[in-house]
């Protein structure tokens, strides 16, 4: 990467990582064998851990609600779009939000009062869309015991600018004054497309409390290389800290839009990392190392060129995905105990109703490379993860 370094800048708002999170900071993420340019261990924000702490039964230990597995842009029938949700002793985090995320939350039985944080890896649509619900419809009623008990803290991409030659020269732009908006402008870009909704609810009243302190968005503050759009490497540095978690987050390869991140959550019962969307990454592999659970997205080109899709827009998926025959790959690298696919796309761009999975085909396929526990991702499949202790 002609020697360029990513850094973590943690200048400003950033609050010192907690006495927990120092004591067992070697136990993060291990890293051994790969060669990092940069990075801090240094927490981005360590919000309080108020709020519910009640074990619920059904939720004790560790447990990952795979809440949509489906890739965009095409909506399909049977997968909603990307998200999946984090329950550590009945607290829960989500990670991205696309279409039908409120429905899917509830269906898994995982209610906005069991959600204490959100992180968004990138903002495509099919990971973004449904930001909207997450925050306005969390908002608490008094008296009712619904909502979200205590603020909604939101992570995700700040703004870059454009990547050198995204996109193509000519292309008109919206915005071209901020074409990227990070987390933070996005959020309160949302807030005022929908002024009409919490005004005339009353921004605080009697429905609830004022929704710009309810939910507190936070641009993962990183510094841009020289070498955009292709990140570089770099360690694993943490973005959040309570009392049953740590996540971490490192760069991983989805071309345009820059930054696009992977997490890690570190908990009391084990590990588990998302991929986000990406190629085959180095960095991915180093966040990964030793995680009991890797939710890992996948595409099966060929299956899509024998589908219908063209097969010049196949090679261009291939440049920012993780294919089928490399995926297994990754999740040996990483040493992963276990594999799930998510965000696969099988799906010929022709029709809302994708080809089904040929399950044999694929065990097969990824098992060349990967021989630990592999799970083919469906909607609202909820997984267990007992793994060694991690903080």
């Amino acid at each position: 990467m002609n020697g360029s370094q990513f850094t973590p800048c943690c200048a400003g708002s950033a609050q010192p990582p907690s006495r927990r999170g120092l004591l067992k900071a070697a136990g993060a993420v291990g890293g051994a064998g790969l060669m990092a340019l940069g990075g801090s261990g240094a927490a981005v924000a360590a919000p309080g851990s108020a709020g519910n702490g009640a074990h619920r039964g059904e939720w004790a230990g560790l447990r990952v609600v795979l809440l949509g597995t489906g890739g965009g842009p095409v909506p399909m029938t049977d997968r909603q779009m990307t998200s999946q949700a984090v329950v550590v002793d009945g607290r829960a985090y989500v990670v991205d939000c696309g279409s039908g995320v409120v429905r899917q939350l509830y269906a898994a039985g995982i209610t906005h009062a069991m959600v204490r944080a959100l992180f968004v890896t990138h903002f495509h649509a099919d990971h973004f869309s449904d930001y909207l619900p997450m925050i306005l419809f969390g908002r608490p009623i008094p008296g009712v015991g619904y909502g979200y008990p205590d603020r909604l803290h939101v992570y995700g991409p700040p703004s870059l600018g454009l990547p050198p030659g995204t996109p193509a020269p000519g292309v008109e732009l919206i915005r071209p004054e901020n074409p990227h908006p990070g987390m933070t402008d996005v959020h309160h870009g949302i807030l005022e497309g929908f002024a009409t909704t919490t005004n005339s609810q009353g921004i605080a009243s009697r429905m609830g409390p004022d929704i710009r302190d309810l939910v507190v968005p936070h641009d993962i503050p990183v510094t841009a290389p020289a070498s955009l759009p292709a990140p570089p490497r770099t360690r694993p540095f943490t973005v959040y800290e309570d009392d049953r978690v740590r996540v971490s987050a490192t760069l991983v390869t989805h071309y345009w839009p820059f930054p696009a991140f992977g997490f890690r959550f570190d908990t009391d019962h084990g590990s588990v990392t998302f991929s986000g969307d990406t190629t085959p990454s180095a960095n991915l592999v180093e966040l990964a190392r030793g995680t009991d659970l890797l939710v890992h997205e996948v595409m099966d080109g060929q299956r899509m060129i024998d589908t219908g899709t063209a097969e010049d827009m196949v090679r261009g998926l291939r440049g920012c995905h993780t294919d089928i025959t490399e995926v297994g790959g990754v999740a040996a690298d990483a040493g992963a105990r276990r594999l799930a696919l998510s965000h696969i796309v099988p799906l010929g761009l022709t029709s809302p109703t994708p080809p089904k999975i040929p399950v044999g085909r694929w065990r097969s396929r990824v098992g060349r490379d990967y021989g630990g526990d592999l799970v083919l991702g469906e909607d609202l499949m909820r997984l267990r993860v007992r793994g060694r202790r991690t903080r």
